[in-house]
């Protein structure tokens, strides 16, 4: 194999440390490990062909990244459809069944159960058995519940599909994150992340208007044709050509899979084995297998500056989700509009989420790089220890304020505009400023925990999942009585209220996460020099 131009031997200058500071830094300014992760645990390795040879993070290109973000968004898109799809249909099925509000509100709940907790048992296989194996076991999970609900003539059965359904797909979201964490490193992680969270948030921002499309064009049943279908060819186009990219199987793209079905049929082309050099890999890129563990999500979730980042954004989610839900009903109840005109209406709510994940992704990459220049000034200054470590967590909350203010703002705005009827040109310019807000809250949220967990990154994505997913659900599933006893403009002041408080209490793990994490550390140390005396 041709070897790249050798590294040259003299420190780098701080321009080019911020660029790409993962791997230039030297041992004296690098960031210390967070819980036995170094931030750059997977591009360490120095492969043995050269005492001097660093070989690349990811033999992709950009393009190919960008591919990559393209492919996993098309897969993950499905997931963020399957439940605002649904929700022009729900006036139809509750007469149709013949059930009540309530009732039909369950067949929500129970999609939004399924698609925080299940997340966190099959990301984890994803950490251990590849990111391809678990994309096309969920597409395949996906496509046949579809099918079943589309041919269901019962209400229970309709409920247990949709359970079925979003076990299916919803890992897709989290395993995408995973994917984006493989090739990325640190600095640029943000926009990958931000253009991988909008991508998938177009099914936010068309599901209504196709949903409503479908059942004006046919009946509701057609929406669960189309999801099965558009699954299809998602399976399809993923089984043919979506690499797999899991560093511990494949390192830095270089080294071919061992098991067949990570293996993408496209690696068998002359060209990519030449390109990607599968004859000549750099195994040295490949980090020590860990030992499998399905509870990975859970033993994450429980560490402090874990949790209140993640209430902060499962708050401004099920801001975001309750909105949505109680414009279906307003919309439909006091409006009057037709199930299309409602679909219609949730464009700007899906436009404002993209936008949202793009712009806030952009942010903070240029947060990452500004904060860590500082950081590196700092310690040359010497105003700081050379072996403080680098507050991730708070280059990447200080971005989440804003965004904060402007959904949290909007949300309320929009809560009383809908109580007051007020015109709909209103309704829509202030839930996409809600859906910009919220879901940029969102988007942070997945970076930081990728960030965070590099190695397990899809278990620490779908603890995203878990919470904002669970905490949706339970203010979807008292929606109904929240709004009898306070009105829409109550409950969606309550939210926003809510969101503020936990906003305010990011100042905490901002303040103290490296603190508790080094308190970790020395506990883990204590205990094992313990157990190395027995």
């Amino acid at each position: 194999m041709s070897s790249p131009a050798q590294p040259k031997a003299h420190a780098k200058s701080a321009e080019e440390s911020i660029r790409a500071p993962e791997i230039q830094r030297s041992d004296s300014v690098r960031s210390v490990e967070l819980d036995g992760h170094n931030e750059n645990d997977e591009n360490t390795s120095i492969s043995p062909k050269s005492d001097e040879y660093k070989p690349p993070h990811t033999v992709l290109t950009v393009n190919e990244k960008y591919v990559l973000v393209l492919i996993a968004s098309s897969v993950s898109i499905w997931s963020a459809m399957g439940s605002p799809i649904y929700y022009p249909a729900l006036g139809t099925i509750e007469k149709q069944f013949d059930i009540s509000e309530e009732m039909v509100n369950i067949s929500v709940v129970v999609y939004f159960l399924c698609q925080g907790t299940f997340p966190t048992i099959s990301a984890g296989l994803a950490d251990i058995y590849g990111r391809r194996p678990v994309i096309l076991a969920s597409l395949v999970v996906f496509i046949g519940a579809s099918i079943g609900v589309a041919v269901t003539r019962s209400y229970t059965v309709l409920l247990i599909l949709r359970c079925i359904q979003s076990a299916g797909i919803s890992p897709t979201v989290a395993v995408g994150s995973g994917v984006v964490g493989d090739f990325t490193e640190r600095h640029e992680r943000g926009s990958f992340m931000g253009i991988q969270g909008g991508l998938t948030l177009l099914g936010q921002a068309f599901g209504p208007l196709i949903g409503a499309g479908l059942i004006a064009g046919f009946d509701w049943r057609a929406i669960f044709w189309f999801l099965a279908i558009g699954g299809g060819f998602s399976l399809c186009i993923t089984s043919l050509i979506l690499p797999e990219t899991k560093r511990t199987i494949v390192g830095n793209g270089s080294v071919k899979p061992r098991v067949a079905i990570n293996v993408a049929p496209i690696l068998l082309l002359p060209y990519y084995k030449k390109k990607w050099k599968l004859d000549d890999p750099d195994y040295g890129t490949v980090p020590a297998g860990e030992k499998p563990d399905l509870l990975a999500p859970l033993k994450i979730l429980v560490k402090p500056e874990v949790i209140i980042c993640l209430m902060n954004g499962a708050i401004h989610f099920a801001c975001w989700t309750v909105s949505l839900t109680c414009l279906t009903t307003q919309l439909a109840k006091t409006y009057g509009y037709s199930v299309m005109t409602i679909g219609l209406c949730y464009l700007p709510v899906g436009m404002g989420g993209l936008i949202g994940s793009v712009v806030s992704g952009k942010l903070l990459d240029l947060s990452y790089r500004k904060l860590h220049k500082i950081h590196l000034n700092n310690i040359e200054k010497g105003t700081i220890p050379a072996n403080t470590p680098f507050n991730v967590i708070r280059s990447r909350i200080v971005v989440v304020f804003p965004f904060v203010l402007l959904g949290d703002g909007f949300c309320l705005i929009y809560g009383w505009c809908l109580y007051k009827h007020v015109h709909i040109a209103v309704i829509c310019v202030t839930s996409f400023f809600l859906s910009l807000g919220c879901l940029s809250v969102v988007n942070s949220n997945m970076t930081l925990m990728v960030d965070l967990y590099p190695s397990q990154s899809s278990a620490a994505a779908s603890c995203v999942n878990l919470t904002r997913c669970l905490i949706s659900a339970l203010f979807v599933g008292v929606l109904t009585y929240m709004n009898k006893a306070m009105t829409v403009g109550g409950t969606l002041t309550f939210l926003p209220m809510t969101g503020v408080l936990f906003a305010i209490s990011l100042i905490i793990p901002m303040k103290y996460a490296n603190k508790w994490r080094e308190a970790r550390e020395l506990k883990a140390a204590a205990k094992a020099d313990s157990k190395a005396d027995k």
